[in-house]
């Protein structure tokens, strides 16, 4: 009986090595297609939402005297918030926090490096742009007197080599790997901060030497539109699944981080930007960050 049943049990795990075994397809190739979301673009989430930028100039009282403050270039949105709440509404904000990016992903993949059936390459390239967020306007009584918009493009070309791990039936796996890419991108601000035309409205209460808005850059900036690109190589890893749905057809999901950055100068367009920060300005542009992403590989 005992002598049946090892017989039995060596003959279930046979079979079973057997159906692995005749599951496997060997080293495949794959095109993809992917959509991914990447959050806080060019990290200037806290420019945007909590900071600001300051301007070069001194913020002066009604006497046209420096207080020991500065003006701002930007203004950050929770600064506009306060002002709603403190003002009952009557300066007015409209806020949509850090900029979000959606991410369009096409590429090839090869199992079997080497010869190693578990490691493969993999080549990329990403399109990533502004999809919301980076927007920020504020009026007063229902005057508008600031509009800053942001926005943000970069291509990536990331390269891999990972290892990946099949289940007994090689129909699902995880992978991880890592490489280097090549970057091109840039971000930008554009808009308008009235100073005069707060001064119109109210004059000795708002703007310059007023007890609200005294910090407005004077000059005001009008129709501002400056941008920072840079480009280079940089590193990337990822980490990620995927499961057949089909003959040749698999889901995949991933986490992608590009660690890519460099140095923009931007020239600024309006009296009033040149007067606040410089003719030319110099700004990092970080092009990498994570991106979320879901796609279709089809084996080829």
């Amino acid at each position: 009986m005992l002598k049946s049943l090892r017989f039995g049990m060596m003959g279930f795990v046979l079979m079973c090595l057997a159906g692995s075994l005749s599951a496997q397809s060997g080293p495949r190739s794959y095109v993809m297609f992917g959509l991914g979301m990447q959050f806080d673009l060019a990290q200037l989430g806290g420019t945007i939402t909590k900071d600001g930028l300051d301007s070069r100039n001194p913020q002066l009282n009604a006497a046209g005297t420096p207080t020991g403050s500065l003006q701002k270039a930007i203004y950050s949105e929770n600064t506009l918030i306060s002002l709603k709440r403190t003002t009952g509404g009557a300066v007015g904000a409209k806020t949509n926090g850090a900029m979000v990016g959606g991410n369009v992903n096409v590429g090839y993949e090869k199992e079997g490096v080497f010869g190693v059936p578990s490691l493969f390459w993999r080549v990329n390239v990403n399109y990533t742009t502004k999809i919301m967020g980076g927007d920020t306007s504020s009026t007063v009584m229902g005057y508008k007197w600031l509009d800053q918009e942001w926005q943000y493009t970069a291509w990536t070309v990331p390269t891999y080599l990972g290892i990946k791990l099949y289940n007994a039936a090689n129909d699902t796996a995880v992978y991880i790997g890592a490489g280097v890419n090549y970057f091109q991108g840039w971000w930008g601000v554009s808009g308008t901060i009235n100073n005069p035309g707060l001064q119109t409205f109210a004059p000795g209460l708002l703007g310059p030497g007023g007890s609200l808005l005294g910090d407005a850059p004077n000059p005001g900036i009008h129709k501002e539109n400056v941008r920072f690109g840079a480009s280079g190589f940089g590193l990337n890893w990822l980490v990620g699944a995927q499961t057949k749905i089909t003959d040749k057809g698999h889901l995949f999901f991933e986490l992608e981080t590009i660690l890519s950055a460099g140095m923009g100068v931007g020239g600024v367009q309006s009296i009033g930007g040149a007067s606040a920060l410089a003719p030319w300005v110099a700004y990092p542009v970080v092009i990498g960050g994570q991106t979320y992403r879901v796609g279709y590989k089809l084996e080829i």
